[in-house]
């Protein structure tokens, strides 16, 4: 479909879609009027700070004519403001919760647009012994029993954030346990400290102070995917979409241009 005649459908569509939806909403208690203005999108910070909501924003001016209104906000409070129906629509880093809010029915149209790979960081010397391990579970259980042996540290990742959330899976639901008992071992000496970034985070503002090796970078498992949902409480006609245009060609090609810190959501 060439750029006017999707901007054609979108306007068109949008349009009809709030002239139909407002005498349903007016009928219904609690839900949201659709708007015919441009939806209100939480994004979590990484997706703006590394640049991608702009490209989408510049891809869907030169295509559409149009824009979404992205606010920053984290995963969590994304996926919170989704839940109440306070935006529209939400950009967000992969996490459980998503899936619960599917599961219940609170989001719809939930797709992955864009991933980073998750990057284990730490000191040059193996400390860990983490030379020539792949997998993502083993090498994070290695890093955790170096620092329950006093060798090493955990930097602290934010609780219930995406990469906490990975964390925890990845050792098989007993990271809180583990970093608990690392705690209690007391050294007295500054030690080498681990910690997971994503690698969009990492091109953006790599870690300063100490040097830093990654040891680890992807995998299957060991990636956070950016994805996108909409609201059932807003039900905005222009919220699906957003969802369907960031599929399209156009805000494809602004992933790409991207990487490497962002992939397609197939790599």
């Amino acid at each position: 479909m060439s750029a006017s005649a999707r901007r054609t459908f979108f306007t068109t569509t949008l349009t009809g879609l709030g002239l139909l939806a407002a005498p349903l909403a007016s009928q219904a208690q609690g839900r949201v009027p659709a708007r015919a203005d441009s939806p209100r999108i939480g994004a979590d910070p990484l997706v703006i700070s590394t640049g991608l909501t702009g490209r989408w924003q510049s891809a869907m001016r030169q295509d559409l004519g149009w824009t979404a209104r992205f606010e920053a906000m984290g995963t969590r409070q994304v996926l919170n403001a989704l839940e109440q129906g306070g935006i529209d629509a939400g950009l967000f880093l992969s996490h459980p919760r998503a899936e619960a809010l599917e599961k219940e029915g609170l989001i719809y149209n939930r797709q992955t647009v864009a991933r980073t790979d998750v990057l284990l960081l730490g000191p040059v010397d193996d400390v860990a012994g983490l030379r020539g391990e792949t997998d993502a579970a083993r090498a994070l259980m290695q890093v955790l029993a170096a620092c329950r042996a006093g060798v090493a540290n955990w930097h602290p990742l934010e609780a219930d954030s995406p990469l906490e959330a990975l964390a925890h899976r990845l050792s098989g639901g007993q990271l809180r346990a583990l970093l608990s008992l690392a705690a209690s071992v007391k050294t007295g000496a500054r030690l080498p400290s681990y910690r997971l970034m994503t690698r969009a985070q990492w091109l953006a503002t790599p870690p300063q102070g100490e040097p830093r090796k990654i040891w680890l970078a992807g995998g299957p498992n060991f990636v956070l995917e950016a994805q996108v949902a909409c609201a059932f409480r807003s039900r905005h006609p222009g919220a699906k979409l957003l969802v369907s245009w960031l599929q399209w060609p156009l805000a494809q090609s602004a992933v790409k241009a991207s990487r490497p810190g962002w992939q397609g959501p197939k790599g």
